[in-house]
């Protein structure tokens, strides 16, 4: 549905707010300005909590789904639009990188001692990044309002690997809002959620009209709805990359003593 279609939808079959007047100053309850704004948290808050938007090879944003290595550099804040990484492979090889988190790469304590030095671990050599994660520094927006995913590789990336790009696959938020200048866009996130999301957009504009008292039940029953549509949204999302967790004797959890 494009927004023109959304924008119906929610402001006469949903809220109900239709003009009776012929002329003069409108009697509509919420202006387009403010449904559109509505709109736009409800599809923003979708991809955020329902993970639905997975992202890779974007070539009109490369910038999205790619991080260029420079020499020596581990950390790499990532576009604002990023949430999580679900994959990386540097360009050129045949794996992926590992996932690993802070804890593994600096919180390593020897068991035979009880203090912890950092210098004293045992660093390799700059070369061809084989792990990364993504626990690192937040990165503020240039508005201070926003917090970025910081990609940290290791080792440091080489001379010989320095430009290398890093391919990744992303679950990200919308790149653009949705706005009044462009009424035959269309949401970023899958069109089988397009009305679904229309819920939040109601009970944002249900819950600052104090008319009567069946406002804020209302307002309350259609979040809930949301909430519904955004959890099994989630669910089927997570199917999607499910995978059985390996084991065995002799593996990580499992040793063999004589």
């Amino acid at each position: 549905m494009n927004l023109t279609e959304l924008l119906s939808e929610l402001r006469e079959n949903i809220l109900h707010d239709r003009s009776s007047l012929v002329g003069g100053t409108s009697d509509l309850l919420w202006s387009d300005a403010t449904l559109i704004r509505y709109i736009n948290e409800a599809h923003r808050r979708f991809a955020r909590r329902g993970l639905v938007l997975r992202d890779a090879n974007n070539t009109r944003h490369p910038e999205v789904t790619s991080v260029t290595l420079v020499e020596d550099q581990t950390e790499y804040p990532l576009h604002e639009s990023v949430i999580s990484i679900l994959s990386a492979k540097v360009g050129g090889t045949v794996r992926d990188m590992a996932r690993t988190g802070h804890s593994v790469l600096d919180g390593y304590v020897p068991p035979d001692t009880t203090t912890f030095d950092s210098a004293s671990l045992e660093t390799l050599a700059p070369g061809l990044p084989s792990v990364f994660s993504t626990d690192e520094q937040i990165v503020y927006d240039s508005d201070g309002s926003l917090t970025r995913v910081t990609l940290r590789v290791y080792p440091a990336p080489s001379a010989d690997h320095a430009g290398a790009d890093v391919a990744l696959r992303v679950v990200r938020m919308p790149l653009e809002d949705l706005t009044a200048a462009n009424m035959k866009a269309v949401p970023e996130i899958p069109r089988d959620h397009h009305l679904e999301m229309l819920d939040y957009a109601a009970y944002l504009a249900l819950r600052i009209v104090d008319t009567d008292a069946g406002n804020s039940r209302r307002a309350d029953d259609f979040r809930k709805m949301f909430e519904a549509h955004v959890m099994e949204a989630r669910k089927h999302a997570r199917r999607k990359i499910f995978a059985p967790r390996p084991w065995g004797f002799g593996h990580g959890g499992f040793t063999w003593e004589s």
